[in-house]
């Protein structure tokens, strides 16, 4: 389907997949910073942000196939570096695992790559019958914001949480549900990691509950060569939440690229 994006900068091409349920918009600081000197594509992922939302279950695959389509109506020939914030993770190794020679260089954010256990995938369904019953995404807000940020950014950076509530607020029911019920059914691509072959960063925020540090490393150490950056002062939207730490960590890995 033809996704809304953000496309702005020079030089080569940087697609940046934001996490659930959430928008392109989370990547202000990047858009910023990193398309001073990249050209930085942000999607808004299917039935996110100005994506229209289809009724049915967003797969992990469908979702990754929309990102391919929109790299081929920009006439992208060339392999981009691919970067995904949790779900955006999820969709960037379903990219890379059937795609490889689309993808020049991986960042994974804040994700992981393992399935969801049976007692997540079967909150996850309950949970998109709730907001979809009560026709709300209150539950969804109610579940996830305080589990996103670090004590740091509630305690002095308390401004950047209203934004996030505001695009969760926004993101059309259906599209939750959706989201919720591809992300539950999703494979496990644990057995891909080793198979990447591309340079590979990944980065986790100090404080992150959802996917810890402990379990980001051992993503990194299963992905040959992989660089792994902890960024300091923040949980699970890192690159939000800390944005100066985070793009002094993917510019040094732009920058390291052949």
């Amino acid at each position: 389907m033809l996704l809304a994006f953000e496309d702005d900068g020079p030089g080569p091409v940087v697609v940046l997949l934001h996490g659930f349920p959430l928008n392109h918009s989370m990547w202000k600081a990047q858009l910023a910073k990193i398309g001073s000197l990249y050209r930085v594509i942000a999607p808004d992922l299917r039935g996110h942000g100005r994506t229209a939302a289809p009724t049915g279950i967003y797969t992990m695959d469908e979702m990754a196939d929309d990102v391919l389509d929109l790299l081929n109506a920009l006439q992208l020939k060339e392999p981009v570096v691919l970067g995904g914030l949790s779900m955006g993770g999820y969709i960037a190794l379903s990219l890379i695992a059937r795609h490889p020679e689309r993808v020049r260089a991986l960042m994974l954010m804040d994700t992981r790559a393992g399935a969801d256990s049976t007692a997540t995938a079967n909150a996850r369904l309950e949970l998109a019958n709730t907001v979809e019953s009560s026709r709300s995404n209150v539950p969804v807000i109610d579940a996830m914001l305080h589990k996103l940020f670090s004590e740091m950014t509630r305690s002095h950076h308390a401004d950047r949480i209203e934004p996030i509530r505001q695009m969760m607020e926004k993101t059309p029911v259906r599209a939750v549900a959706g989201a919720l019920r591809g992300m539950a059914a999703r494979p496990d691509r644990t057995s891909d990691l080793a198979r990447i072959n591309v340079p590979t960063l990944v980065l986790v925020g100090e404080d992150d509950p959802i996917t810890p540090p402990a379990e980001a490393r051992t993503m990194a150490e299963a992905i040959p060569g992989a660089q792994f950056e902890i960024i300091p002062n923040a949980g699970h939207l890192a690159p939000l939440e800390n944005p100066s730490a985070s793009n002094t960590a993917i510019l040094r890995f732009l920058a390291s690229l052949p």
